[in-house]
């Protein structure tokens, strides 16, 4: 039986450029963050937010017959994509939020805000230290979001394009939500506190809901697996 970590290993090798692509945007956007601004961290949430729909699309007939021929089951594509994407993403938000503390560090005063979508900021008082990984706890929430809404029709099928604008329309409306619950507590300051205890409220629910949310994908990718097992088609010739 195929453990996943050959699973995730197997999928990385045959979307090694994709990947690859994802790091190259990583070590370009602190290279710009330290030496001009930390404008082109903006892109990277965004480009995490298409992961499952990138990789998608990367699923043909022959990929299908070379994971075939290596003995890797269609199961095994759920279980290591699901990985190779959870890597991917850790690593595209993770890289805004060390911009944003990069730009600052070297006296710039950030462009981007953390956030995978909308600039969180917090009372003025408040050190981006503390402020950013907040804003990089939201972008998490974000992305789980997303994966529950379009990683099944990802990666039981092909994704025809149309799936590129729901991933965008999920990750802006689940930003939008975000920012309605978390940006009130980010800029609230308890009785000349300085916003910490509004933070750590902030910070506690994101935690419970990355919690929750993760518990919620593991059981969908188990439900896209169980599909697959059930002979639903894979639709791999979908291009539009």
């Amino acid at each position: 039986m195929t453990t996943t970590r050959q699973a995730f290993i197997a999928d990385l090798r045959l979307n090694s450029g994709r990947f690859g692509t994802s790091m190259l945007l990583c070590v370009l956007s602190l290279a710009a963050a330290a030496v001009l601004t930390d404008a082109l961290t903006t892109v990277l949430p965004i480009w995490a937010a298409l992961a499952w729909y990138r990789y998608g699309r990367a699923d043909t007939l022959e990929r299908e017959e070379l994971r075939a021929g290596l003995g890797l089951t269609r199961a095994d594509r759920v279980r290591g994509r699901s990985a190779v994407i959870a890597v991917e993403t850790t690593a595209l938000i993770v890289t805004a939020a060390a911009a944003t503390l990069l730009s600052t560090a070297v006296g710039r005063e950030p462009v981007s805000g953390a956030g995978p979508t909308f600039t969180v900021s917090g009372a003025p008082s408040l050190s981006p230290l503390l402020v950013v990984p907040v804003g990089t706890l939201y972008s998490g929430t974000v992305m789980l979001v997303v994966a529950i809404f379009v990683g099944g029709e990802c990666v039981t099928r092909r994704p025809g394009r149309g799936m590129l604008l729901t991933s965008l329309a999920v990750y802006f409306c689940a930003g939008l939500l975000g920012a309605v619950v978390i940006g009130p507590l980010m800029t609230f300051d308890v009785l000349g506190s300085g916003g910490g205890p509004s933070l750590i409220a902030a910070a506690a629910i994101l935690v419970l809901a990355i919690v929750l949310l993760s518990l919620l994908l593991r059981r969908r990718v188990r439900a896209w697996i169980a599909q697959l097992d059930s002979g639903l088609p894979t639709h791999l010739a979908v291009t539009a």
